[in-house]
């Protein structure tokens, strides 16, 4: 009895491993970015900056650390096209389901193109998840860029990368759209 127990949690873990693999290897990298920002800019941005500037105030500090970290969604995206073939290997259905969603295209493939409304669905709502997290972010650095730093150019900083972020997101609905409807 202790024995199908142990099995089932391995398994369990096991399956818990793999849905987190899956989801770095699926999500959008809009939503890796939203995901990643404010950890990578409490844990590696701001200590970096205090190693190099002690005299550096706290709110100045977040500050930029923050838009260091905003390097984030360019280096995913370009991290994901350059290793396509790594990918393809680790996870083809979902790699099939990204180029078809890349692309515009219908996948040949049944399984895959069986996949891909419940895929597309998922693209959307994490797509519309992580806009409003990073809305909500940039909002909050423009808050205290303005209000306790007294730095219009923070300010304006964030307000692009949350305009940026925004044609990203639209554009990724659209092409979410355009491949359900193209798939019906």
């Amino acid at each position: 009895m202790d024995v199908d127990n142990e099995e089932r949690r391995a398994g369990a873990a096991a399956g818990r491993r793999g849905r987190g693999k899956r989801f770095f290897e699926r999500a959008p990298g809009l939503q890796l970015m939203a995901v990643y920002w404010v950890p990578m800019t409490v844990l590696i941005g701001l200590p970096v900056r205090w190693l190099f500037d002690r005299q550096e105030s706290l709110d100045e500090a977040v500050l930029g650390a923050a838009l260091n970290a905003v390097s984030i969604g360019p280096a995913l995206y370009l991290s994901r096209r350059m290793a396509g073939q790594q990918s393809a290997r680790r996870d083809p259905e979902g790699y099939a389901l990204r180029e078809a969603m890349r692309t515009g295209t219908v996948p040949e493939d049944d399984a895959v193109r069986a996949d891909l409304p419940g895929y597309l669905a998922g693209q959307r709502r994490a797509t519309w998840a992580a806009l409003l997290s990073i809305l909500g972010i940039s909002l909050g650095l423009i808050l205290l860029a303005l209000v306790a730093a007294d730095n219009e150019g923070f300010a304006v900083l964030f307000g692009v990368v949350a305009a940026v972020s925004v044609a990203v997101a639209a554009l990724t609905l659209t092409h979410i759209r355009r491949l359900a409807s193209r798939a019906r």
